[in-house]
Protein backbone atom coordinates (compact mmCIF):
# COMPACT_ATOMS: atom_id res chain seq x y z
CA UNK A 1 0.00 0.00 0.00
CA UNK A 2 1.35 3.43 -0.90
CA UNK A 3 0.77 6.76 0.81
CA UNK A 4 1.80 8.96 -2.12
CA UNK A 5 2.17 7.99 -5.73
CA UNK A 6 1.35 8.80 -9.32
CA UNK A 7 -2.01 10.08 -10.47
CA UNK A 8 -4.04 7.13 -11.76
CA UNK A 9 -7.62 8.40 -11.51
CA UNK A 10 -9.68 9.30 -13.50
CA UNK A 11 -6.91 8.43 -15.93
CA UNK A 12 -3.19 8.01 -15.59
CA UNK A 13 -1.10 11.17 -15.75
CA UNK A 14 2.62 10.49 -16.04
CA UNK A 15 4.83 13.14 -14.49
CA UNK A 16 7.63 13.36 -11.98
CA UNK A 17 6.55 16.83 -10.87
CA UNK A 18 3.13 16.00 -9.40
CA UNK A 19 2.26 13.28 -6.90
CA UNK A 20 -0.98 12.54 -5.10
CA UNK A 21 -1.76 11.34 -1.59
CA UNK A 22 -3.72 8.10 -1.67
CA UNK A 23 -6.60 9.54 0.38
CA UNK A 24 -6.84 12.55 -1.94
CA UNK A 25 -7.18 10.19 -4.89
CA UNK A 26 -9.87 8.20 -3.02
CA UNK A 27 -11.78 11.40 -2.18
CA UNK A 28 -11.61 12.54 -5.79
CA UNK A 29 -12.87 9.17 -7.00
CA UNK A 30 -15.74 9.22 -4.51
CA UNK A 31 -16.81 12.75 -5.50
CA UNK A 32 -16.64 12.06 -9.24
CA UNK A 33 -18.33 8.66 -9.19
CA UNK A 34 -21.33 10.20 -7.41
CA UNK A 35 -21.42 13.40 -9.48
CA UNK A 36 -21.85 12.31 -13.08
CA UNK A 37 -19.14 14.82 -14.05
CA UNK A 38 -16.34 12.32 -14.49
CA UNK A 39 -16.04 12.68 -18.27
CA UNK A 40 -16.13 16.48 -18.27
CA UNK A 41 -13.80 16.65 -15.27
CA UNK A 42 -11.21 14.47 -16.98
CA UNK A 43 -10.25 17.07 -19.61
CA UNK A 44 -10.34 19.99 -17.14
CA UNK A 45 -8.18 18.08 -14.66
CA UNK A 46 -5.67 17.18 -17.37
CA UNK A 47 -5.44 20.86 -18.43
CA UNK A 48 -4.77 21.98 -14.88
CA UNK A 49 -2.24 19.23 -14.22
CA UNK A 50 -0.36 20.13 -17.40
CA UNK A 51 -0.37 23.82 -16.43
CA UNK A 52 0.77 22.96 -12.90
CA UNK A 53 3.55 20.77 -14.28
CA UNK A 54 4.76 23.56 -16.59
CA UNK A 55 4.43 26.53 -14.21
CA UNK A 56 5.10 24.97 -10.81
CA UNK A 57 4.91 27.54 -8.01
CA UNK A 58 3.86 30.21 -10.54
CA UNK A 59 0.61 28.35 -11.28
CA UNK A 60 -1.40 30.84 -9.19
CA UNK A 61 -1.05 33.37 -12.02
CA UNK A 62 -3.94 31.54 -13.67
CA UNK A 63 -6.16 32.70 -10.82
CA UNK A 64 -9.38 31.12 -12.11
CA UNK A 65 -7.69 27.69 -11.88
CA UNK A 66 -5.36 28.09 -8.90
CA UNK A 67 -5.05 30.13 -5.74
CA UNK A 68 -2.55 30.47 -2.93
CA UNK A 69 -4.37 29.86 0.34
CA UNK A 70 -3.57 32.68 2.75
CA UNK A 71 -2.18 31.95 6.21
CA UNK A 72 -1.68 28.25 5.45
CA UNK A 73 2.10 27.88 5.23
CA UNK A 74 2.33 27.25 1.51
CA UNK A 75 -0.91 25.50 0.55
CA UNK A 76 -2.49 26.07 -2.85
CA UNK A 77 -5.90 25.09 -4.24
CA UNK A 78 -6.77 23.83 -7.71
CA UNK A 79 -10.26 25.07 -8.58
CA UNK A 80 -13.08 23.63 -10.67
CA UNK A 81 -15.84 26.20 -10.20
CA UNK A 82 -18.55 24.75 -12.40
CA UNK A 83 -18.11 21.15 -11.27
CA UNK A 84 -19.69 21.06 -7.83
CA UNK A 85 -17.10 23.61 -6.71
CA UNK A 86 -14.51 20.87 -6.54
CA UNK A 87 -11.20 21.85 -4.95
CA UNK A 88 -7.90 20.02 -4.61
CA UNK A 89 -5.48 21.34 -2.00
CA UNK A 90 -1.80 20.80 -2.68
CA UNK A 91 1.63 21.87 -1.53
CA UNK A 92 5.05 22.09 -3.14
CA UNK A 93 8.03 20.35 -1.65
CA UNK A 94 11.65 20.97 -2.43
CA UNK A 95 12.89 17.54 -3.46
CA UNK A 96 16.51 17.95 -4.59
CA UNK A 97 15.59 21.45 -5.80
CA UNK A 98 12.76 20.16 -7.97
CA UNK A 99 9.47 21.68 -6.87
CA UNK A 100 7.16 18.71 -6.67
CA UNK A 101 3.45 19.35 -6.11
CA UNK A 102 1.76 16.92 -3.74
CA UNK A 103 -2.04 16.80 -4.14
CA UNK A 104 -3.26 16.34 -0.58
CA UNK A 105 -7.01 16.74 -0.22
CA UNK A 106 -10.06 16.78 -2.55
CA UNK A 107 -13.39 18.25 -1.48
CA UNK A 108 -16.51 20.08 -2.60
CA UNK A 109 -16.63 23.67 -1.41
CA UNK A 110 -20.13 24.33 -0.15
CA UNK A 111 -19.14 26.82 2.55
CA UNK A 112 -16.01 28.45 3.99
CA UNK A 113 -16.11 25.82 6.73
CA UNK A 114 -15.32 23.16 4.10
CA UNK A 115 -12.07 24.95 3.27
CA UNK A 116 -11.05 25.13 6.93
CA UNK A 117 -11.61 21.41 7.44
CA UNK A 118 -9.79 20.53 4.21
CA UNK A 119 -6.81 22.71 5.15
CA UNK A 120 -6.49 20.90 8.49
CA UNK A 121 -6.66 17.56 6.65
CA UNK A 122 -4.12 18.65 4.02
CA UNK A 123 -1.65 19.79 6.68
CA UNK A 124 -2.05 16.49 8.54
CA UNK A 125 -1.41 14.52 5.38
CA UNK A 126 1.61 16.59 4.44
CA UNK A 127 3.06 16.06 7.91
CA UNK A 128 2.35 12.32 7.57
CA UNK A 129 4.40 12.07 4.36
CA UNK A 130 7.10 14.65 5.10
CA UNK A 131 9.60 11.97 6.17
CA UNK A 132 9.10 10.16 2.86
CA UNK A 133 9.98 13.35 0.99
CA UNK A 134 13.42 13.82 2.54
Amino acid sequence: MYVIGNIIYPEQFNTHKILIHQKCQEELMDILEKSGFKQKFNSLYRQRLKFLEERGTECYQKFDWFEILKNTNGLYAMRFKSLKNLRIIFKFTDDNRKNIAILLCSFEEKSKKDYKEAIVQANKRFEEISDLLR
